[in-house]
């Protein structure tokens, strides 16, 4: 960690020290999947346990709709005796509710006059993932010292002009930081999202912004924190005849959003390399002992050449430092990439979640739509070995630390960790449960005495609520359901699994604890969306969905569940 890091990051973690001493030590969940590593992990949970989470005692306690579908992760914030749950919504709004009643606290619209969140139909692209309405799609962050979050909109203009030709400039995406009590802009906010990086030129009509927002304190050259995001084209392949957008990161001042931000493409001479990552957080930490900073996030399919000399990292892990001002610390692109990026295996289809120190190694673990999964050294993150064969299936070796082939189907997700595991969700497939250690061979993942849970899962990232490593309180979360858009019969209801994180039953089953289709009556979620992440939080758990009684499928619902009393029917 850099000194000028080391020095604001104390800073802000005595505050939130501070704050939970005088709350009570409650949870807060102030970002994608929990923290900048990408675990999924709440390991302060101290009321739900593997003993109270049945049929009996636990199941949904509210419901609350919003004016627009869910995709991002509910943040919460305990205040006053209470979760604040923060939840942004794809018609441009911000809602703050009660998490334990689902009352509104307070909302606001971030669509300006003259402007309305963007139909899905009006970009370049297919919209073969999200409709209608692309408005704020990606998981907020929130710093609690400043008592600020910051959200993302895309937003389409409505004057005559627009509305006839859908021009490049009729699209607006922005960046606002908002106070946590009233919602108000802050910090000259909002800052309109453009910018260049080389010969390349941000095209707000050709992207959406989907990666969870990364805060870092101390990073700008004035002390002040940065604020990181990632976009990528809508979806998959371009049009016939269109190329595919390019992937991008931006920074900008968290407490001056007038500068100009820094950026970076990951395709500046090429097209693709997309920043999407099923929705999961842009990845920060340490590479080794006493090292520096690094961001790590995962690219799509693109034009790849780095090993040639040039500038493009499609299907690629990526390291970079924290300024974005130079070329990549590191990467890795496996073998097969040229056989990846003509069939849409797109390596960058789950993000990247970073590993606590394993015997003195810091790992990053990722996992791609063609079902194989990578682990990376982040000293060292392996680079490119050209294949031995110029034909698909490509035949090779790569030298990463370890990759191996996880599923049959794809992976839309980020692992989850606790205790030395890692929790994976193959696409409509039962999870899987790795075991980590340093005695496997390759490793850091045993490939052998795997667990996998009885049931399918799919479109969603597992998270995980315990009270640190105490023996019957590893609770793993995933919600599964058809996605949407979608399929032929019409939306159907999200199921919310709860299944024991810590034990196996033969033949290697990890067990089921409660799900909510056990008591319908009482249980039943909204409708699901894809790529969406729960959250637990002092004895809650959070779960975005879609209203199930809204006919044209752009109203959200906030499901909270809990522990309760109320009968089975």
């Amino acid at each position: 960690m850099t000194p000028t890091i080391a020095s604001s990051y104390c800073s802000w973690l005595a505050f939130l020290v501070f704050t939970t001493v005088l709350l009570g030590a409650q949870t807060n969940v102030l970002t994608s999947r929990n923290d900048i590593s990408r675990d999924g992990l709440n390991s302060t949970e101290t009321v739900l346990n593997q003993a109270n989470v049945n049929r009996a005692s636990f199941g949904k306690i509210c419901s609350a709709v919003v004016d627009g579908q869910l995709f991002a992760q509910p943040l919460v914030v305990f205040t006053e005796g209470r979760n604040v749950v923060y939840l942004v919504t794809m018609n441009d709004s911000v809602y703050a509710m009660d998490g334990s009643n689902c009352n509104q606290l307070n909302h606001v619209s971030l669509v300006p006059l003259d402007e309305q969140a963007t139909p899905c139909a009006d970009l370049t692209g297919r919209c073969g993932v999200i409709i209608p309405l692309i408005g704020a799609l990606a998981t907020p962050v929130i710093d609690l010292s400043t008592s600020t979050i910051y959200v993302t909109t895309e937003t389409e203009s409505t004057t005559g002009s627009c509305q006839a030709n859908h021009a490049n400039t009729c699209f607006i995406h922005r960046l606002h930081a908002l106070d946590l009590s009233t919602l108000q802009e802050k910090f000259k906010g909002p800052a309109l999202i453009s910018g260049t990086y080389l010969s390349a030129t941000f095209n707000p009509k050709a992207h959406i912004q989907r990666p969870g927002l990364l805060l870092l304190p101390g990073v700008m050259p004035n002390g002040d924190s940065g604020a990181y995001l990632g976009l990528s084209g809508i979806d998959g392949f371009g049009k016939p005849g269109v190329s595919t957008p390019q992937g991008w990161l931006f920074r900008y001042d968290a407490e001056d959003l007038s500068k100009a931000p820094t950026t970076w493409s990951s395709t500046p001479n090429g097209e693709g390399g997309g920043i999407w990552q099923s929705g999961s957080g842009i990845a920060a930490g340490i590479d080794s002992p006493n090292g520096q900073t690094f961001l790590y996030v995962n690219t799509g399919d693109g034009t790849f050449d780095v090993n040639n000399g040039g500038l493009d990292y499609g299907d690629s892990f990526v390291k970079l430092t924290t300024s974005l001002t130079t070329v990549p610390n590191g990467y890795f692109t496996p073998f097969n990439q040229a056989c990846l990026n003509p069939f849409d295996g797109d390596f960058g289809s789950g993000g990247v979640l970073l590993t606590p120190n394993l015997s003195s190694r810091y790992y990053a673990v990722t996992a791609s739509k063609s079902g194989t999964v990578s682990v990376m050294d982040r000293a060292s993150p392996g680079g490119f070995t050209p294949p031995t064969n110029h034909t698909c299936p490509a035949t090779g070796t790569n030298h990463n630390q370890e990759y191996f082939q996880g599923a049959t189907r794809q992976y839309f997700t980020t692992a989850a960790y606790w205790n030395l595991h890692l929790y994976l969700t193959p696409l409509v497939s039962p999870l899987t449960r790795y075991q980590l250690s340093p005695t496997c061979n390759p490793g850091p993942i045993c490939t052998t005495g795997t667990d996998t849970s009885s049931v399918k899962l799919g479109f969603s990232s597992p998270s995980i609520s315990s009270s640190g490593n105490t023996t019957g309180t590893a609770i793993l979360w995933v919600q599964s359901g058809n996605g949407w858009p979608p399929s032929k019969n019409g939306p159907a209801p999200a199921v919310l699994y709860a299944m024991d994180a810590e034990h196996v039953t033969p033949p290697n089953t990890v067990p089921e604890l409660w799900d909510s289709t056990q008591c319908p009556a009482r249980d039943t979620p909204g409708n699901a969306t894809k790529f969406v992440t729960t959250t637990s939080a002092n004895g809650m758990v959070y779960l975005g969905t879609m209203d199930p009684t809204d006919s044209t499928n752009t109203r959200g619902e906030l499901d909270v569940f809990g522990l309760t009393s109320a009968p089975c029917h």
